[in-house]
């Protein structure tokens, strides 16, 4: 048959009962307040990457059936025009991801170089 537990070894296991749910409570409010955001806020800026890459390619997309197609057939096409297609598709992105680029300006920064070049890698994969 057990012995009895002692009122000192309540108290002790109360004790580390306790300092149990203290390291408990600390390492939820460690993980509540430095980790979770720190994903959700990575998580949220990489959507808003991959949602500005979606309309990079779909501006690519317009431009090419549009304006690009035009001006080679004319035979007008060249690098001054290709510069300024390039300047109004980084304008159309910005504009139609509006929501996106505020997003996006909490961690990548300049959002307006992060465009231009998901504009650039548009443009080579539909070289490919």
């Amino acid at each position: 048959m057990a012995a009895p537990i002692t009122s000192v070894e309540v108290q002790i296991l109360e004790d580390v009962l306790s300092a149990f749910g203290l390291a408990v409570g600390a390492a939820l409010t460690y993980l509540t307040t430095k980790v979770v955001p720190k994903y959700i806020h990575s998580q949220a800026a990489q959507n808003a990457i991959d949602g500005l890459a979606s309309i990079a390619e779909s501006v690519v997309a317009q431009f090419n059936q549009t304006i690009v197609a035009d001006a080679k057939a004319k035979g007008v096409w060249n690098a001054a025009l290709a510069a300024k297609v390039k300047q109004d598709a980084v304008k159309a992105v910005l504009s139609q991801g509006a929501n996106l680029v505020k997003l996006a300006q909490k961690v990548v920064g300049d959002v307006p170089e992060l465009v231009s070049t998901l504009i650039e890698q548009a443009v080579a994969s539909k070289k490919e």
